[in-house]
């Protein structure tokens, strides 16, 4: 009996390892992006490359994750425009070596936001990456996108719950919570 409690416990302590394994992500966003105004989001109406399932998962995981940092989802006036794609060949993603947003976007003052420097950076990456950015309305700037790799050759879209993982390990790192006016 103590060998089945023994092997059942490791079965669940590794399975929950892997259920909760994250990709390794990276991100950019805009230093003068006005984060304080972006307060409800919708997706960009673009033919998408997944299948069905996939993609109302990946809407459905972003739209949770987004609504419990605060904010709402409106289809017809929202604030900024959330798209995802993703890229299956190799390439040298141009992103951008940043300051921790958290910490930058909350304790900078305008002036020190606008004498930062974006410094490029590329990013050889082997496999397929996913993407998903944060685009303004009204402008149409980017003002945050991450994005992850098949590094480990997950296909992460064979599985949903790999599928899952790989969206959310890209969007915690999105780390502005919106100034609600209507809290009670």
């Amino acid at each position: 009996m103590t060998k089945y409690l023994t092997f059942a416990t490791i079965t669940i302590l590794l399975s929950s390892c892997y259920l909760t394994r994250e990709y390794p992500v990276e991100y950019d966003y805009k230093f003068l992006g006005e984060f304080e105004k972006y307060e409800s989001f919708s997706f960009v109406n673009a033919e998408n490359i997944f299948d069905t399932a996939t993609d109302e998962l990946i809407k459905s995981t972003i739209r949770n994750h987004l609504e419990l940092l605060g904010y709402t989802y409106e289809p017809n006036s929202s604030k900024f425009l959330v798209n995802y794609f993703y890229f299956n060949d190799s390439l040298n993603y141009k992103g951008y070596k940043q300051p921790e947003m958290a910490t930058f976007i909350k304790l900078k003052n305008k002036e020190e936001k606008q004498k930062e420097e974006y410094k490029k950076q590329e990013f050889p990456i082997s496999d397929g990456t996913f993407v998903i950015n944060f685009t303004d309305k009204e402008d149409y700037s980017m003002i945050w996108q991450g994005y992850t790799t098949d590094l480990y050759k997950d296909r992460i879209f064979e599985d949903p719950r790999k599928t899952r993982i790989a969206v959310i390990s890209i969007l915690k790192e999105y780390s502005y919570l919106p100034e609600r006016k209507n809290y009670k």
